[in-house]
């Protein structure tokens, strides 16, 4: 599939605006005009419909703990990714410092991703497809229906790698009926960020109908490089998405999605932080600039670095109703084929500051096949026993290639740095080495670094991966009486991987003598061949409802899931490179209730999770290692709140959560800096870290129909509980506890679909960080990412 350009994209919305006024005008009026007769008609709580069971019921009868954004919220509140969307959400954090790694954590648990081996533990599912790298969860999101959040283990249906939850996230669909629908918008935000979005929907007959998205955001840096004199931080994303619908008969659809995302930014958005004095008067000598203020949106790196991402999707979906069937009142098969390629290249500082000393270029090509074929249906009883039986039973076959090279690069730089008292702590593992380190490794060759420079010098990590999955899945809910539901299900998986681990040092005069950069990151060349992992697990679960009455309900549940084990992509060393699958257990015991006449929604839950063989990352003084920690578990407690409160124009959402997070048994867990490169420590009865203890939001809204015209009036506040951003729990990694608050206005015309809107994100300018992690080369100097400042927003957009 052709990559696409700005141009391209830019013409496709032009015709998507001039398309939309000719069937605005062939239609005689928006299919988005609303009767008139409701506005008398008393509020009610709309019911919101999800698919987190493979089939569409209401939330409220589902027995997990799941919040769900609509698309118009998204939009009304300029959340453009995943990470806008989680500050929404109780108990889960996204972020996505490196758009190739970002890093998404529920109920404590997920995956620092910036070892390529490492998959994700929190699963991402879009229109019924798993894709399996942490890097699709930057793609592209737009033209969305919905977005539901997941928590806890969700291997029953959704299969491996859904350890601790799951975002599903739909896309508008094709129309039901004949005619057209669609949204235009348009959003300016400060930093140059321009968002153009559009989708169409359009019923050709009852047979055939389509969907044309696309979607094309761009920002300025928010982050002044003063080494080269450039902003850092920059987007440059286009997505399209095109849906085809056939419905050859009333019991069968055929739908083919095909979509294409590209994304460009300017890499990486890190500062200096906690500079040592001996580090600053070597830094400076760079540039004059230096500083190691980490609030002021202010870096200082030489390597024009950059990220291209790119990926091509297609789904086939295939869905027929043999009605009644096999004894069964209702049965449906569905077949869900998916393919995807992702495409990754990325060129940044490794040192993160003016001094030419290592650099990273890294290529990844990854490519995913999955088939899931399912059954579902409906009988009277079970097998003459209780009420109703709702069924579905499955297979699913997923196959993925991925395939990393790295090179770590050696700069012209590394014969002054060698002489530094940073370099000295760095080969000799003590943070706090005094002196000059002519002497080790570096010391040894300085006779001949300044002429190795300008040669081939640099280590390469080049690894490949095959993964191919088999499971067999089946859930059912059972009315026991009218008033209980049983809900069992079991998924059997079985995993083989296939990796081959390589490390290479690479320079002109290798052998003798030792190649720079393998030296100076403590490198051994390796080549163990291929390396073969065969996984079978069980994910069970069993959930018991009981309905007090149509509007309040409760339930309790227990449920395994698991993530696969693998091998280190990026090991120094060629030792110790497997690491083991992690192992959950979780208990819910949960309230849905609604009351005041369908005015107010209080949904609860109670959980404790329980991980063995937690997959975690430690810093060597450079990159990453792998290791699994022995246990940790997290428990607490989510709410969501909705009230359309006795005064009709005000509207109350409000959510939290509560969160207590700790390792329960790791002996030899990474210690701080301050203690030492590689040195350990006990963390036993110690927090995880990006586990903040609470997260709440409150959003009162206002609105007032004046004739046609509505005014809307929303207001956000969210707060964040104070939590590490690294698995040593070094206090230059612990971020304060926050609270933002963002809003908009808007004029919106129900007459004619037009809506336009004015808001602003962190109102009050705080100036936080998003997450702080030791630098390479300078022991005790930190790498933060600072959150956004203040920002404002225009929105106009246009619907039918």
């Amino acid at each position: 599939m052709a990559r696409l350009t700005t141009p391209h994209l830019r013409s496709a919305l032009l015709l998507a605006l001039l398309g939309s006024g000719f069937l605005q005008s062939a239609h005689g009026q928006s299919a988005s005009t609303p009767n008139v007769e409701n506005k008398s008609q008393k509020r009610v709580l709309e019911e919101v419909v999800v698919t987190a069971q493979k089939t569409q019921q209401s939330a409220q009868d589902v027995p997990i703990s799941i919040s769900a954004l609509g698309g118009d919220f998204m939009q009304e509140n300029a959340i453009g990714d995943l990470v806008d969307v989680s500050t929404y959400v109780p108990n889960v954090r996204v972020e996505f410092t490196s758009p190739s790694s970002p890093q998404v954590f529920i109920r404590g648990f997920g995956t620092n991703s910036f070892n390529p081996s490492f998959e994700p533990a929190v699963g991402l599912v879009q229109d019924e497809i798993f894709y399996g790298r942490p890097s699709y969860f930057s793609e592209s999101m737009y033209d969305l229906e919905r977005v539901e959040v997941l928590r806890g283990p969700q291997g029953t249906l959704f299969g491996k790698n859904t350890i601790a939850g799951v975002f599903n996230v739909s896309s508008h669909p094709v129309p039901n009926s004949e005619g057209s629908e669609g949204k235009l918008s348009y959003r300016q935000e400060k930093y140059g960020e321009e968002r153009i979005e559009a989708g169409i929907g359009i019923r050709l007959s009852p047979e055939f109908g389509l969907r044309f998205s696309a979607m094309n955001w761009q920002r300025d840096g928010r982050l002044t490089n003063t080494k080269l004199n450039r902003e850092e931080d920059d987007r440059d994303q286009q997505a399209l998405r095109l849906k085809l619908l056939w419905s050859p008969s009333e019991n069968s659809d055929v739908e083919l999605i095909a979509q294409t995302s590209d994304t460009n930014v300017n890499f990486w958005p890190r500062q200096l932080m906690n500079l040592d004095q001996d580090t600053y008067d070597y830094l400076v000598n760079f540039d004059p600039d230096i500083e190691d203020d980490p609030y002021n949106f202010q870096t200082s790196f030489n390597e024009e670095g950059s990220l291209f991402q790119g990926s091509d999707s297609a789904v086939l979906r295939i869905n027929h109703d043999f009605g009644e069937a096999l004894g069964l009142n209702h049965l449906t098969t569905t077949v869900v084929i998916g393919a995807s390629w992702l495409d990754v290249e990325q060129y940044q500082d490794l040192d993160v500051s003016p001094a030419d000393l290592l650099t990273l270029d890294e290529v990844d090509d990854y490519s995913q096949h999955s088939v899931e074929w399912r059954f579902s249906g409906l009988s009277d009883s079970l097998f003459g026993l209780g009420g109703s039986v709702e069924f579905i039973a499955g297979l699913f076959y997923f196959e993925s290639d991925f395939h990393i090279i790295a090179d770590v690069i050696v700069g012209d730089d590394i014969a002054s740095y060698a002489q530094t008292r940073d370099a000295q702590q760095l080969l000799t593992g003590n943070s706090n080495a005094p002196g000059n380190p002519l002497s080790g490794p570096i010391g040894g060759s300085l006779p001949q670094l300044t002429d190795s420079v300008h040669e081939t010098d640099y280590y390469r990590f080049d690894y490949l991966q095959n993964t191919v999955a088999t499971a067999l899945f089946t859930q059912m809910s059972w009315d026991i009486t009218d008033k209980w539901v049983l809900t069992p299900g079991l998924r059997l998986n079985h995993e083989t991987k296939r990796s081959t681990p390589t490390g290479t040092s690479v320079c002109t005069n290798k052998p003798v003598p030792p190649c720079v950069t393998s030296a100076l990151i403590g490198a051994n060349d390796y080549a163990p061949g291929e390396i073969e992992r065969s996984e079978t697990n069980l994910s069970p679960k069993l959930s018991l409802s009981y309905f007090l009455d149509d509007a309040v309900s409760f339930y309790g549940s227990i449920s395994q899931g698991f993530k696969s084990g693998g091998v280190n992509a990026i090991s120094f060393t060629g030792e110790e490179l497997e690491f083991e699958p992690e192992e959950a257990r979780s208990v819910e015991l949960g309230l849905r209730s609604q009351w005041l006449d369908n005015t107010l929604k209080f949904n609860a839950t109670l959980y404790r999770m329980d991980f063995d063989d937690l997959q975690v990352l430690a810093f060597n003084g450079l990159l990453f290692d792998v290791t699994n920690a022995a246990a940790a578990f997290s428990q607490g407690l989510e709410t969501e709140l909705q009230w359309l409160t006795p005064y009709t124009p005000l509207a109350i959402d409000a959510s939290v959560g509560y969160l207590d997070a700790e390792y329960k048994d790791y002996p030899g867990g990474p210690a701080p800096i301050s203690d030492g490169i590689g040195a350990q420590q006990d963390l036993a009865g110690e927090t995880l870290a990006f586990a903040p203890n609470v997260t709440a939001t409150l959003t009162p809204s206002l609105e007032y129909v004046w004739g046609n015209l509505l005014f809307k009036a929303s207001l956000s506040v969210k707060h964040q509980g104070e939590h590490y951003t690294d698995t040593d729990l070094d206090e230059n990694t612990r971020i304060p506890a926050t609270t933002t608050f963002s809003g908009f206005l808007s004029l919106r015309s129900e007459t004619q679909g037009w809506n336009l809107s004015v808001g602003g994100k962190n109102l009050t300018d705080e100036r936080t960080l998003n997450q702080v992690i030791d630098t390479a080369m300078f022991p005790g100097t930190y790498n933060p990412s600072q959150n956004p400042g203040r920002s404002v927003f225009a929105s106009l957009s246009f619907g039918w």
